[in-house]
Parts: structure tokens; sequence; C-alpha cells
């Protein structure tokens, strides 16, 4: 960043991340004041600041920035360095271009990795050497009639399953393959004697953005679970093959991350961000094991290779700690102070029940996460909370929230809610956040996971309300599209319609729009809430899971028997300005919100020049490096090559970032041509995130579009190569 300014010329370089926590930005960054004519004066600053971000595009924009600290070694005059904070506080904010958050990811260290009280119990594990779809239905099906028609359909289960009301006939399908059998559990067959009034009650499939599917293949085996599952799959007998460098074998035809350790003889699968171990593949016998205690060749995947996507569920390795970096980055918007909820809702009067371990009290019946709190009713609709004196309302935007939310323990439904913050207001607007918890996506100690493995009682009235779920949908983490569902869920044969927020049939809103492995298509039925995802049993007039009645931003029909295009970038964002007006996302340069089709990449100012290889330490001594030998600036103004060395530093100082450094005071005197050891690792470290920053910008640039034509790779072909694939 240049800053002209009377006969003058400031460059700030790349900032060194500090710390981050809640939005909150501490840094530092080499600094040269350069009068006209002369020679540039090198110095260093540290800054304060709040990081708004926009995730469909990776991009971050500093606000309120202050720099709270200078050192210009080669200057004595105090009051020019006082007037150049302030001229640097108030121009900085002012010429600060968005950056990619992936810079500041790759530069960061996590804190001690928290462990929520998540529940680890391995589901019922399904294991298959055929073609195979898992069908879930929660619990005992449930069956509706459907208006006008002669059937039934099981309103507990994501899939179409109707029945003829005389119950003597099943039918499960899509528009490609159906089914029949005699109760909605099974066991399946297929058919091709499908009433003609029941195909018509599924909905035609939109042309644009998807991928044909072979009609002439064989219909997958059906699975049916009314319990917690996950299936496990390979393309005829397991195929096995060495990772290079380790001791483990991987299966090479299943879609699944199944690898054996020699070692021990053990199988273990990835499951939900999870590990299980089994002697055998097949069902039973599966134990969940810490990651942590992983054998150590795990780490050793080689990024690159065709099954490093597991590396972020390996501790230790920049993956895992790249994913707990960014599980912690918050997704902010500035929402109006008038806005208003789409509609809160309960079926029928409110039903209270109280969390186990808290004051507060949850809303059974209602539409979206509702709390009962000191006497005062909390809802928090699409990462954005509400409050009032009455459960109806009317509402107003909270512009606090209790403290009491983070009590909240996992085995609430409602628990994602915790993830949900108020950053700032001001007379206008309430700056608010949710970090990828409030999407399912935990912190789990070295590791994020998804979901929190509970199971929770839907609720089941004259509407039917289907809870969070962390099992079923082969859920798989990628770094730049969040979780993504695996082709057991819906592998182009059999088409399932999952929902998107809280009481979605798989969990909370995604912040990106899920996608399936080629050759497979989307299954979704487009972005909703949690009242889009509502089954209307009285007023139905189609088999149609999602339709009806809900609160959908969009608008548009869902549908169990429906697969969709392609999401658009936008569709994957709940802070979208095109589907609320009262909410504005905080997009780099107030530009509009990414239409459908576009491809949100960091803009190509983004990318530092080549110019731009200048660190400081943190005593706020100034560095350039060739990629191998380093230099330091001298008060002269120039600089000399140091090496390792045993440099003592001076007095010890605290920064306005809370830091502690050794900061020598201004005009010290002359540099020694060495370094001390921890400088140096410092240097190197913070050369090393900005060669990693840009390595993870270029991968997202190469991924395929969520906004664009056919599916996306499931990995993108490797955790750091954003081309080719392992699928």
């Amino acid at each position: 960043m240049k800053l002209p300014v009377q006969g003058h010329t400031i460059t700030v370089y790349q900032p060194q991340p500090e710390s981050y926590a809640d939005g909150n930005v501490t840094a530092r960054a080499a600094v040269a004041v350069q009068p006209d004519g002369k020679d540039p004066v090198y110095g260093a600053i540290w800054m304060n600041g709040f990081l708004e971000v926009d995730r469909n595009t990776r991009m971050g924009t500093l606000t309120r920035l202050e720099v709270t600290d200078a050192r210009f070694p080669a200057v004595s005059d105090t009051t020019r360095i006082t007037e150049l904070r302030r001229f640097l506080s108030q121009e900085v904010p002012k010429h600060t271009q968005p950056f990619a958050i992936d810079r500041l990811i790759a530069s960061l260290e996590p804190a001690n990795g928290q462990r929520p009280a998540l529940k680890n119990d391995a589901p019922k594990v399904l294991y298959e050497q055929v073609p195979s779809t898992l069908v879930l239905i929660d619990g005992d099906p449930i069956l509706q009639p459907v208006e006008n028609s002669p059937y039934q359909r099981v309103v507990n289960s994501p899939f179409l399953i109707a029945c003829t009301k005389e119950g003597k006939t099943c039918y499960l399908g899509s528009e490609t393959f159906w089914y029949s059998a005699s109760t909605a559990t099974g066991p399946w067959t297929p058919t091709t004697s499908v009433p003609a009034d029941l195909k018509n009650l599924v909905k035609k499939e939109p042309e644009d953005g998807t991928i044909a599917v072979d009609s002439t293949a064989a219909a997958p085996k059906v699975l049916v679970s009314t319990t917690p599952a996950e299936l496990l799959q390979t393309k005829g007998e397991a195929v096995l093959q060495p990772i290079q460098g380790t001791q483990l074998l991987y299966v090479t035809n299943s879609d699944n991350d199944i690898f054996m350790d020699i070692a021990s003889q053990q199988f273990f699968a990835l499951l939900s961000g999870r590990w299980y171990a089994a002697p055998k593949l097949g069902p039973g016998g599966w134990t969940y094991i810490e990651a942590e205690k992983l054998p150590a060749d795990f780490a050793k995947i080689p990024e690159g290779s065709p099954k490093d996507g597991v590396l972020a569920s390996v501790p230790g390795t920049d993956a895992a700690r790249e994913a707990v970096l960014d599980a912690s980055i918050p997704q902010t918007a500035s929402v109006s102070r008038t806005a208003q909820p789409s509609g809160i809702s309960y079926d029928g009067d409110p039903k209270w029940r109280l969390i186990e371990g808290t004051a507060i009290y949850e809303a059974e019946n209602a539409n979206t996460t509702v709390l009962y709190i000191r006497e005062r009713f909390y809802a928090c609709e699409n990462a954005v909370w509400y409050e009032s004196a009455n459960a109806t309302g009317p509402w107003a935007v909270c512009t606090q929230v209790p403290s009491e939310v983070q009590e909240i323990p996992p085995s609430s439904p409602n628990y994602n809610v915790k993830y949900v913050k108020v950053y700032d207001t001001t007379p206008d607007v309430v700056v608010v956040g949710y970090t990828p918890g409030y999407t399912g996506c935990y912190v789990y100690g070295p590791t994020v996971v998804y979901g929190t493995g509970y199971y929770y009682r839907p609720w089941y009235g004259t509407v039917y309300y289907p809870p969070p779920v962390t099992w079923g949908f082969n859920m798989h983490y990628n770094p730049w599209t969040g979780w993504s569902m695996g082709m057991t869920v819906s592998n182009g044969w059999m088409t399932v319609h999952v929902g998107g927020h809280p009481g979605g049939w798989w969990g909370p809103p995604m912040y990106r729009p899920p996608y399936y492995p080629p050759p497979y298509r989307y299954g979704g039925g487009g972005y909703y809430n949690r009242g889009g995802n509502t089954i209307n049993i009285d007023n139905s007039t189609n088999i149609n899971v999602g339709g009806g009645q809900g609160n959908r931003p969009g608008g548009g029909q869902g549908g169990a028997n429906r697969p969709t295009t392609r999401p658009s970038t936008g569709q994957g964002s709940i802070y979208d300005k095109g589907r609320n007006p009262a909410v504005q996302p905080s997009r780099p340069g107030g530009g509009a919100a990414t239409g459908p089709g576009t491809t949100a990449k960091p803009g190509a100012s983004t990318k530092p020049s080549g110019a731009n290889n200048m660190y400081t330490d943190k005593s706020g001594n100034v560095y350039r490096t060739d990629g191998r030998n380093w230099q330091q600036q001298q008060p002269n103004g120039r600089f000399q090559t140091v090496s390792p060395g045993t440099q003592q530093a001076g007095p010890r100082r605290t920064d306005g970032g809370g830091q502690t450094t050794a900061r020598p005071p201004a005009g010290s005197g002359a540099r020694s041509s060495t370094m001390t050891p921890d400088t140096r690792q410092q240097l190197q470290r913070d050369q090393a995130a900005r060669s990693r920053g840009e390595q993870r910008i270029g991968s997202f640039q190469g991924r395929p579009s969520p906004g664009a034509g056919g599916a996306a790779p499931r990995s993108g072909g490797g955790t750091m190569r954003g081309g080719g694939g392992r699928r």
C-alpha cells in the first residue's frame, strides 16, 4: 500500500498477523517513508482492527484500524513518530484493500483446541460391495395422506417414499429409478410399474447446470435405516494401494476415506471428521479413535496425493491447523436496526423445554431457534439475533446476546446458535457474524468435526420439523468449500432433499453450497431456513419435502424428488444481500453480491508484488530476503546481510496489541551482523506462511466455482492443489 503525502511516499508492506479472536486482529508491518528524491527510511508499525469477512469470496477487509505503536530506529523525534501514527490510523483504513483470509489462516497459530462435550460413539456402519443408496427414516415411518391423491407419504424421511392409502404397496424413487415394497422400510426391489399419477407428482428436473444420468445403469441396492447410520461401499472387493513413505494402504475403489494400517492390521474410516477403527470391513466392530491416537503415518500422507483430503482431520498437519483457524473466522454482515425476521412461528402455542444444566428454555415447536432467558425472548433466524418481550413478537434486532447462550450444551439441538454473535453496533446497524460452528463445523481439539453426534428428538404436530443430524450423509471436509455430502446421499440414481438450517436434514446451514463428486449431481432443494424444511401435513398438494409454508429467503420449491441445478455462490451465504435487503454483507469494496453463475475468487490485486519481501520481527527490526539470505536494515537506511548468531535482544516491553516483545529503544545504534535463532525461526515461519497463503489462494482460484456449471470435485484433487483430482 502506497500513501503519497506532502512530498513523501509512505509504503506499508504486507502485514504479519500476530493474533486473531472474534473478528479482532492484531498485526505488525514493515513501513518505508521515502521523501521525494531521497532514500527511504524503514520502520515498523503495530495495528489493531476488526476484520469483516465474506466467506463466499474468502476475502476480508480491515475496519476501524488503529496504529497502536510505531518504531523507526533512525528517527529520534518522538513527535514525528506520533504524528505518523495518527496519520496512518486515519489513512490506512481508507486505502486498505480486501485481502484473502487464507493469508491470515496461513500466518496464525491456533489457540489450544477446545473440546466441547460432543458425542463420538460410532453410528451403525453398513458396508456394501455393490452400488448402494442409504435411505434414512427418522424412527418408525410416519405416514400422512397427500391431499387430492390416493397416496400417503413418509414425512420423516428426506427421500420420496409414497404408499397407497390401503397400505398394500409403497414406492421409492425419482425420475430415473423406482422401487416398490410392501412396507416403507423395505426390502425394496426395482420396478418399472409405477402409477402415472404418482410419477406426475414428481417435479421435472431443471436442465441447466445438471449432469446427465446414465439411465441404462443398474439400479443401486437400497438400504434402509431408522437409526443413525453411515454407509461404506466399494466397487467389488476392496482394492488396497500403498501410500508412499508410509505403512498405510488406502482403498482405491471407494468414494469413502478408508485405510488400513499395516502395523496394526486395523482398518480406519473417516466419518463426519471423526476416525473409527475396525479389524475388518463390514458392519459392527467400529470404535471411535481420538485423532491424536492415530498411527503416526497418517501425518505423513503427502499433500497432493490422492488421499490428502483427510489431512484436515490429522493432528499436526498444516491442513488440520488451518481448518481449526478457519473455523474461528466469522462471516460478518451489517444488519439494519429496523430489520425484521422473515417469519418466526410455532406449530400451535409455544411449547417450552428447559435446556439441561442451564436456566434457558428452548421452544420445541418453533420454525427457528427461540429461547427464553431472564424474562426475555431471543430468536436466531438466518444467523441474526432478535429479541422481544413476547414469544410471538414484535421482534427487534438484538444488540447484545445474553451471556447465557454460551452455556448451551451440545445435547441441545440449538447448540449451534452460540456461534452467532453481535460484534458491534451503531445508531443505524448492528454488525453480526457467525463462525462455522453455526453451520455444524466444530473445533474438537486439534481438528474439526461435523455435527455434535447427538440424536435429537424431532417435533411432530401438524407439521414435522426434522432435527439436525450428524450421520448418514457421508460428510467430507474441504479447505475451501467447507463440509459437503458424499455419494451415498445422492448418486445420480436416487435423489434426496436436504435442508440447510437448524432442523434441516443434515443440520445447520452450509455457508458454502454443498456439492457432489462427479459424475454425481446435486440433490439439494436450494437454500432455505428451517421453516423451509417444514413438512406441511395438512395442506400438501404434492409429494414435496421442504415445500409449502416455510420461510424460504429465496423462494422456490424444494423437493425430495427433485435434483436442482447447481446453487449459485450467493445461495451459499446466509448473509445474502439479494435475499434480505435489510442485511448488508460485508463485501469487499461495497460491491454487489456475487450473482448466479459467477465465480467468487480473490481479485488479482490481492497478490503481493515480487518486491513485497519486507518483514519485521516482533522487536520492530526490518528485514528483507531474497528467499534464502536475510538482510537487516541499519540506522543509515542500508541493508546488511545477517547470519544466525546469539545477538541479545533489548529491553522487553508490551506493544499496543498486548504482545510482550523485545524492542530496542529507537536510535540504539548499528545492528550486529547476526540474528538470534528465535528471530530467524520467526522470520522463516512468516516467510513460509506468506508462501502457503499464496498457495491456498491459488488453490481456491483454481477450484471449480460452486456457482457455475457441472459438479466440483469433492476434494479439489488434493488439499493444496485446485486442479486435478482424485475422483
